[in-house]
């Protein structure tokens, strides 16, 4: 077994989009290397017409009003014309792999939801994965944490109105062929944009959305929300909250399981069925109920198959990151690397501005001989 020791960083930013995206540029125009791939077409692709760049910011403004002025505040920091940021992109990804469940119980003051995800992915960080977990605070915006992907973008997060978005990949390095939102701006405007399960769906219904993915939605009155997506094929699933006597329990690992959407599977990784399954059987018990933060903590801190927790980093799943959102604390509990080995860290919504760095070790080992076969 090699063990890699990667740097993960936390920024906290605060003010106006416009004034957001000059600390942005502040803290990081001397990164010669992140500035190269900030400001280069993504993975290879042609420099975005002028017409094209129009039409994508245009897009932006509609769904997610002021992230161009984000935007634009770090390429007046940095001295780079706004076109060229490579954020722009993810309106046209490559796959990433990852685990998600959110569970809530009870109604009103008595209710409780919590919402975990593992960030698979291999070993491949800076520049093209920042490991940078950032905390936004937007004025007229909601405050958020999240992890940042081409700095504007979002992994996942939650915001300081309860409600907690994460993804997983639905289809293994899909051919992109529509145009249409890809994740990271996908998830970024529901932070900005959205204070319940309720008011996500509806906004996903309608935008535009060209992405295979999976998108598992929270709120901090127990409602929960996944919505499957291959394309321009979209099925969305609403939970609304449980009955005091109830609990509900939603997962989802990197293939699709609403019925209408049975059709986009091309492949069932046996990794991703162990995984949906483990945590179908893990959360659902009744004696973790009473401790689901804990539960969630251990799912993730065994390695496959006992937990969730990937070590395969070199054959591209591994677990980058792990995150527990306390919806009603408005908490979120990650852990950088491997939770396997790592410490737990609890962060909220309000620590001050700047930036600090963490260290985390990422063990690579391989994998078993039906990790990757299809089960289809």
């Amino acid at each position: 077994m090699s063990v890699k020791t990667s740097v993960y960083r936390h920024i906290v930013t605060e003010g106006t989009h416009y004034e957001v995206g000059r600390a942005l540029g502040a803290c990081f125009r001397e990164d010669r290397e992140l500035m190269a791939f900030l400001t280069s077409p993504f993975m290879g692709a042609s420099p975005l017409l002028p017409a094209a760049a129009e039409r994508i910011m245009e897009q932006f403004e509609q769904y997610c009003p002021g992230l161009n002025q984000e935007i634009q505040g770090f390429a007046d920091e940095t001295g780079v014309a706004a076109e060229q940021i490579v954020f722009y992109y993810s309106f046209y990804h490559p796959s990433v792999y990852c685990s998600q469940a959110a569970f809530s119980t009870g109604t009103g003051e008595g209710c409780q939801t919590y919402h975990m995800r593992t960030y698979d992915f291999g070993w491949e960080d800076a520049p093209y994965n920042q490991l940078l977990l950032s905390t936004t605070r937007v004025k007229g915006k909601p405050a958020h944490t999240g992890f940042a992907l081409q700095l504007f973008g979002r992994y996942d997060g939650m915001n300081e109105e309860g409600l907690c978005i994460t993804t997983t990949s639905g289809r293994t390095k899909p051919a992109m062929t529509e145009a249409g939102f890809i994740f990271p701006g996908v998830v970024r405007t529901v932070l900005d944009s959205c204070a319940t399960a309720n008011e996500a769906v509806t906004l996903l219904r309608g935008m535009p959305i060209s992405d295979f993915r999976n998108i598992l939605i929270s709120d901090r009155h127990g409602s929960i929300a996944l919505a499957e997506i291959a394309g321009a094929c979209k099925e969305i699933e609403y939970y609304s909250a449980a009955t005091a006597n109830q609990r509900q329990l939603v997962v989802s690992a990197n293939h699709y399981t609403l019925p209408p959407m049975q059709s986009h599977n091309l492949q069932l990784m046996h990794n991703s069925r162990v995984r949906a399954e483990l945590m179908q059987s893990s959360l659902s018990r009744e004696n973790v109920e009473m401790d689901m933060l804990n539960a969630m903590k251990q799912l993730a801190g065994q390695s496959y198959p006992q937990g969730i927790s990937c070590h395969h980093y070199r054959e591209g799943l591994g677990t980058m990151w792990s995150a527990i959102c306390d919806n009603s604390a408005g908490e979120l509990h990650i852990c950088f690397g491997s939770p396997t080995i790592n410490p737990w860290r609890t962060f909220g919504l309000y620590s001050p501005p700047g930036i600090r760095e963490y260290q985390a070790k990422l063990p690579d080992e391989p994998s078993d001989a039906d990790f990757w076969c299809n089960t289809l």
